[in-house]
Formats: C-alpha cells, structure tokens, sequence
C-alpha cells in the first residue's frame, strides 16, 4: 500500500489553455488555488498557458519559422506551378500571397508591437496602439496560415473539424497538420510539466475554443505519465461536461471531468488522490524499463520516497476512490459514472484570489486588469434565452459589500492596479445600493465596470452618479430586443421606455453604456427587428456601443426546455427525439436549430441582423473607423474610458495613411532614382490577387465564441469560377497595414524604376504610353509606396 500525501505533499497544476483574450487574467483559477491552499493544499500552481502561447507564439522566432515553412509548402505547389486555381484554392492562394508580402515586416516588428501594447505610456498612444494591435493580429494571421485552415485569432481558435461532433473534436486533436498547440505543447507545456509532476492536473475549459487545446494536452499529458489524475473543469463543461462523459473514450484521455462549481469537487478530488498516494516522481531503474518520451529535464531528487513497489515514473501509487466526490463525471470500472450534485458554497466563504503565479506584466495590456467575482448567479432567473445563471450551479449568491471592499483592498496591494471587472450576470440590487458608499468610507479608489439589467430603481439620476464616484466607467446591459412584445414573449423583464430614461441617465453620469443587443428571437417580426434598429438610432447619442449577435437555442436555456412556452413550434435535430441511448450526430453542440410558430425565416433574419448592424454602424462612432480595433478588446476600451472619459470612443477616428505622402508630381518632377519605403515589400504573384479577392465572400475571418463558430470554413463565394494565372504584384506597406494590389504591368513598372531610375521606367511602355506611365510612378511617389532614392 502506498503512503498517503499529506496535503502539503501533494502537487496540484492548473493549466489555462489556448484560446481566451491574453489580455488580463482569467479569475477560476486563482480562486481555486486560494481555496486550496485554506484547506491545506498548498503545492499548487496555476499556469496561464493561453498567455504564454500568445506570446510565444507570435514572436519575431516564430513568426520568421512559419514564413519558412509556408514558403517551403507551397514552392511546388498549384500557386507556383499550375496554370488555374480551382474555388478550393482560392482562400488559401490569398492568405499564401499576404503571408509572403506582410510576413518578413511582420516577423521583424512583431515583438516591438508587443511591447507598446504593454508599455503603460505608449498603449494610450492612439496611433501607436493601432500600429501595434494590427501588427500583433497579422501576425496571428500569418501563423494561421501555416496551419490553414486553421484560425488563431485573439478572440478564437477554430480548425476544419468542429468541436460540436465527438468523433471530429477527437480527430481535430490527433490532426498535427491542423492543430497548432500539438507541437507548442511538445516543445514548450509537456518539460514542464515533467519537472513539476504534479500529482493533479487541473485544466480549466471556459470556452469552446479551448476544447481542441485542452483535449491535446490531455491527451499529451496521459500518453506519457498516465498516473497524473487529469480533471477538466470549467464553464464550457457546464454545457457539454455530462455528453462528454457518456463517451467511452474520452476517459483514454482523462481521468475525471467537474461540472458547475469547481471549488468542492477540487479539494475533494486532492483528497481522494492523495489518500491514493498521487503519482510515482522518482526515477526508477528497475521499474522504468521503457522511459517516458518527451523533451524535457529530468525530475529532480527532493521528493518524498514511498514504499512504492516499483512504480514506473509517471505512474500512479494507487487508485483514488472519486465516488464520494460531488459534481464529478468519471470512470468506474470501466463504465462512465455521474456523481451526485452538493449545493454551491456561500461565496462570502471564499478566499480572495490568488494571481500571485501569473506573470501579470505579461498581459497584452499597457495597465493590468483584474477579475473579482462580488456574486454567482443572477438575481433574476427568468430571461427564457439565457445560460449564464444555470451555467455555474444552482441558485443565486452574492459577496458582502464587507469582503468585496476587503477583496479590492488585498488585490490593490498585491498588485498596485486600480482596475477591476466585477464579473457577474447583472450587479445586485443592494450590492449597487451599498457600494457608493463602502467605497467612499474605505477610501478605496478603484475603477470597475460590469454587467447590469435596465432597471430605474437601481439606476437613475440620484444613485448613477454615486456609481460614477466609486468608480464605475461602464454598464453593459442586457437590452436583447427593441420590441416590448418580444422581450415580454421571453419574459426579460425590460419596459423600453424604462431601459431608455436608464440608459440616458447612465451617460449623464459619465459612464459609457453598452447594450447587449439581438436579433432573431423566437416570433419576432421583421417589423420587429427594425423596432431594435429604431431604438439603437434614437438613443444613439447616449449609447457607446452595442454587443449584437444573432440568437442561438441553447441547450441550457429554459426555451430549449419550454419551448411551445416561447413560440418555438419545433426543434430540429433534438436528441430528446432519438431512441433511448442513440446520440445525435452533433453530440456535443451547445445550439440547436429551431422553427418558430411565426416569425422571420433564417434567411429573414440574417438580413435583419445586416440591417440593425449597418445602421448601428452608422448611428455610432464605437463601430467605425480605427474604434472598431478597440471595441474587440473590451478591457482596452475600459482603460481608455478611464482615461479619456465617456466619450472618447463616441468620436470616429481614423488614422490615416496618406499623412506621409506627397503633394502632385508632374512627370518632369521625378526623382531619377527611386526606392521602396523602408516599410514596404513588392512580391510578385503567379495569379491575379485581385481576381481571387473579389471571388472571396470575406478576406480574413475572425470568429468569436459568441457566435458559436465551431469551426473554420471556406470563404469561397458559392459562385466563385476558376482563375487562370496571370502575373500580378502585390505590395504591403507595414506601418499603414495596408495592401496593395498593383497588378501586372503596374509592378513590372515599379520594378524597372527600382532596378534602372525613372528614366528607363517610362521607356518600358514605349512612348505612346510615358504620360501614363509617369502618371503610375508619380501616384507610387504620393501613396508612400516609393520614395525619392
């Protein structure tokens, strides 16, 4: 029998996996350590792996490899040796011909652009930040295209195989074509997780798109050390957590999976393994016959020795007994099992969280922001739509305005930010009432924002601007709809002309509004729809930016469970239609299609969608111009609120980059030598880049979890014809970010008049054509594309 681990002995790892914002920290985790350690279990470690893959990857290092390996795949390929492009080629010759013409000044830039984004000055540098964010985003862009189609963006990961099917979910894991973390992982995550091994293995899976990185870990982490306990947990396994566990298959992978909450059924899991004994550390000679594989340094020689038997390295001492742990979802005896659900904890029990392992300078931030949980739950529970308030557990609980000011207080002093996101699905009632004035008597000095509902009692004239002394800079309301009826229908519990005097008191105040707004709710109208549209443009001049998205029947939402309830007359492919223990195709999607008694078709509200998006853009500067960078990034929009007051994203801005050019030139006026801006790049193509962009539906996505993008998908046009080759050029001009597309004769031009002066350029053409082609070098001298030699 192996020696228990004491608490203290036992190692315990939490990973944050690819792919969230990297922009601030993410709050499970640090909890869950701060709780461990108040019940003893102080070895434990949280790791913020998505940060680190962010950085690493996108780096002066990488970026120079993936532009090797891109221009390696393709030397032989249809882009330089066939005479066509078929619709498949299309997307995948244009992120070829863009890697090539913004790769090199992408790789040579990346790293200083990282460092204004974190620099606290230059980040509030408005010309500088963009420059800076559009470099850090191609470049992301171009190590995508190594893995095309896969998509790594700030805001998701996405490869061809969906996350929604069980068996693709799998294969996008084993696809090392595709799935870019498999060799991070192997380089960068599985070293030092040898060093470590830790007993447990905690990695948390908030969002979709951590499912195909996380499941790689796993799976990593099991093939080599199959005694570490491997537990995923987090609040995308709230919605799939029990699916998953009906698989066989997934427990090759992992060894349990923690739904709702995590803090109960993580000290209760550290129990149970280190009653067991945890994980063999020490090499042995004997009992290691075949040695793990994988880089790495050898463990080191201060563990603790057990009584062990033998036991392979990475090995496990002995079985722990998981059946009393709540909330848990694991293997027994070969056989899927759910444990029991415990009640959530009183949250005023919890410690505050602990980011003391994070590396918080190395946030893409130029001033830190930190998350604070004051409640769980939602004080409301009715909105027929939404998840958020059954996605942690059951029931509602709020902090005391006592301990959120001691929290505060503690993470101030830790850390030296005044920055705080108050994560919660609306702020409390008597939260919002005490604040002001706990704040005021603690002399705390902070910044916050969060979510909210519309209602006049808590937010008005007299207590707004109260919230606006104790720091509050921005509300996000769920507005959902501009139509009383509809919002009736999903029993929000909104009065429009309610939300409206609430919204125009909160700008009164000096805080920014955001509404989240959309589109597609069971019935509505297209009337309806342009009732939303209506709505937005009348208070436009209050609002300062809306969140739309289209809705999507989740599978966790009262409507799903009601549906006639709500106006949905059928929900297709619904499991609850199948034979007992047959599983959908789509077995672990989070929405569902579905039919309304009345209302708009899908098309009808795609189109609608368009027409409350187009208008929003036009009735608010947030959603136009150089603002829209911003807007992708909530936390930087926070910051700069902060900083410049309310409005400062309710004015458009645009940089622009014809600030560098020159006045008119006549023909008789150019330089006899010319060259390429420092920060620009000719590349010469085999196909007409314009031609395939034109044939492009879009020309670079980037999806978002909200959304609910699964996976990556072609951008073809459905009638998209094939393109013959035919020389063109492309030039990128880095500092400006901006491509253009030259054309053949154009870059033929170009290229005489770098190669042999302007005078020969004007004789390529013959001197029927000199007026024109002065006319091309001329306007090349003004866009900023050459300069004078």
């Amino acid at each position: 029998m192996p020696h228990a681990k004491t608490p203290d002995e036992l190692r315990v790892l939490l990973v944050f996996p690819p792919q969230g914002h990297p922009t601030q920290p993410y709050l499970a985790l640090p909890s869950l350590k701060a709780w461990l350690a108040q019940h003893d279990f102080t070895a434990c470690t949280v790791w913020d792996l998505n940060l680190e893959a962010y950085d690493d990857l996108v780096s002066n290092e990488r970026l120079t490899l993936a532009l090797q390996r891109i221009r390696a795949r393709h030397a032989g390929s249809t882009f330089e040796q066939h005479d066509q492009l078929t619709p498949d080629d299309l997307d995948r010759f244009r992120l070829y011909a863009d890697a090539l013409a913004a790769g090199p000044y992408l790789a040579e830039h990346v790293d200083e652009a990282k460092a204004v984004i974190r620099d606290r000055e230059a980040f509030y540098d408005r010309e500088r930040y963009l420059w800076a964010m559009r470099t850090f985003e191609a470049g992301l862009k171009l190590l995508s295209t190594e893995y095309q189609p896969s998509l790594f963006t700030a805001h998701n990961y996405t490869q061809s195989t969906s996350i929604d099917r069980s068996d693709e979910l799998f294969a996008g894991v084993d696809a090392t074509d595709e799935n870019m973390f498999a060799e991070y992982f192997e380089q960068h995550a599985l070293p030092r997780i040898e060093q470590q091994m830790p007993d447990v293995l905690g990695i948390s899976v908030t969002y979709g798109s951590q499912m195909v990185p996380a499941f790689t870990l796993a799976t990593m982490v099991k093939q080599r050390w199959p005694g570490i306990h491997i537990t995923l947990g987090g609040g995308m396994l709230a919605y799939v957590g029990h699916r998953l566990g009906t698989l066989r298959a997934v427990f090759d992978r992992v060894d349990s999976i923690a739904v709702y909450e995590g803090e109960r059924p993580l000290l209760e899991l550290c129990r149970a393994v280190a009653a067991a004994g945890g994980v063999q550390r020490e090499r042995n000679a004997n009992a290691d016959a075949s040695p793990a594989p994988g880089p790495g340094p050898a463990t080191t020689g201060d563990d603790v020795r057990h009584d062990d038997g033998g036991v392979p390295h990475g090995h496990a001492l002995g079985t722990p007994d998981l059946s009393g742990v709540s909330n848990l979802v694991w293997c027994k005896d070969g056989q899927p099992t759910t444990n029991g659900e415990l009640l959530p904890l009183a949250i005023d029990d919890l410690p505050t969280p602990d980011f003391g392992d994070l590396e918080l300078s190395r946030y893409f931030s130029g001033e830190l922001v930190l998350p604070i949980a004051p409640a769980r739950g939602c004080y409301y529970e009715k909105c027929g739509f939404c998840t958020l308030y059954t996605a942690i557990g059951p029931t509602y609980r709020e902090r005391s305005v006592e301990k959120l000011v001691a929290d505060l207080q503690t993470l101030v002093a830790r850390h030296g930010t005044p920055y705080f996101y108050f994560i919660m699905d609306d702020l409390p009632p008597l939260l919002a009432k005490q604040i002001p004035a706990a704040f005021r008597e603690a002399g705390l000095e902070v910044y916050w924002w969060c979510d909210a509902r519309m209602e006049e009692r808590l937010f008005n004239a007299e207590t707004l601007p109260e919230l606006y002394a104790a720091g509050c800079r921005k509300l996000m309301f769920g507005f959902a709809s501009g139509s009383q009826r509809v919002l009736d229908l999903v029993e929000k519990g909104t009065d429009l002309e309610e939300a409206e005097r609430v919204i125009r008191a909160t700008h009164a105040a000096g805080i920014s509004a955001t509404l989240y707004t959309m589109v597609g709710l069971p019935t509505e109208t297209r009337e309806e729809a342009e009732a939303t549209r209506a709505f937005i443009a009348r208070n436009a001049d209050v609002i300062g930016e809306i969140s739309l998205q289209i809705f999507n029947l989740d599978m966790v939402s009262p409507m799903y469970r009601e549906p006639g309830r709500f106006g949905i007359a059928r929900v297709l492919d619904d499991p609850r239609d199948l034979p007992p223990g047959e599983a959908p195709d789509a077995d672990l999607a989070r929405y569902l299609e579905h039919e309304s008694v009345s209302g708009m078709s899908k098309e009808e509200v795609r189109e609608a969608f368009n027409d409350v998006l187009g208008a929003a853009t036009i009735a608010l500067a947030a959603l136009r111009g150089d603002n829209f960078l911003y807007y992708r990034y909530k936390s930087h929009i926070f910051l700069y609120l902060c900083r410049y007051g309310r409005d400062t994203f309710r004015r458009e801005h645009h940089g622009d980059p014809r600030a560098r050019r020159l006045p008119p030139l006549a023909t008789g006026d150019l330089p006899a030598r010319v060259s390429l801006r420092p920060d620009a790049r000719l590349t010469a193509l085999r196909f007409p880049y314009r031609d395939v962009h034109r044939s492009l539906d879009r020309v670079w996505s980037d999806p978002t979890p909200l959304g609910g993008v699964a996976r990556s998908e072609s951008h073809a046009a459905l009638d998209a014809a094939p393109i013959a080759a035919s020389p063109s050029y492309l030039a990128f001009l880095g500092d400006d970010h901006r491509f253009l597309d030259l054309g053949a004769d154009t870059g033929r031009l170009i290229e005489t008049a770098l190669a042999h002066g302007t005078h020969r350029a004007l004789a390529l053409f013959g001197d029927d054509h000199t007026r024109a082609t002065g006319h091309f070098l001329a306007d090349a001298l003004r866009s900023g594309l050459l300069v004078p030699a």
